[in-house]
């Protein structure tokens, strides 16, 4: 039986994403170089996180269009690509890994706030807090964590209670 509300699926999917961006701020900080690698690898895994999360909200209550299905695609297709010109500008020594890094994030944040307007409202709050953390990183990476483990507690208070409490269109059964 399909859940009328899927606020556990909703809930997941938001703390996968907030805890991977922790990480990656982490391994940002401690290793200037390393967050370049890190955000290339898991932007391809929030873009499957985010389609797979459309898919389940979506599947009880909608036919899910090929069309539909295209546009989401297209858009991780777009933050991808847009994190590939990142990678071409580290290539040709325009840019250094650390700032790749922070850039790759910031693309990151504006693809999942996007996704949280047009696909999916869960995302708004987890673009908004990865756009944060993107400027966190940026002007206060000496105080970084001080300010990050508040936001992150409290991001997950607030999703919780989005997930639990605040229903999308799309979740009223028929």
């Amino acid at each position: 039986m399909i859940p009328t509300h899927p606020w556990k699926a909703r809930l997941g999917v938001g703390l996968v994403m907030l805890i991977l961006a922790f990480i990656g701020i982490v391994i940002t900080d401690v290793y200037a170089t390393g967050g370049w690698d890190y955000w290339r690898w898991v932007i391809p895994i929030y873009a499957v996180l985010a389609l797979w999360l459309s898919w389940y909200v979506k599947r009880q209550t909608q036919t899910i269009s090929p069309i539909t299905l295209g546009h989401e695609l297209l858009h991780w297709i777009g933050v991808i690509l847009a994190v590939f010109l990142v990678t071409l500008y580290v290539d040709l020594g325009t840019v250094s890994r650390f700032a790749a890094g922070i850039f790759n994030l910031t693309i990151l944040a504006l693809g999942v706030f996007l996704a949280g307007i047009y696909i999916e409202r869960t995302f708004l709050l987890i673009g908004t807090v990865l756009g944060v953390f993107a400027g966190l990183s940026a002007f206060i990476v000496q105080y970084l964590y001080a300010f990050l483990v508040p936001i992150l507690i409290a991001s997950a208070i607030i999703a919780v209670f989005m997930a639990k409490l605040l229903r999308h269109p799309y979740d009223a059964p028929k």
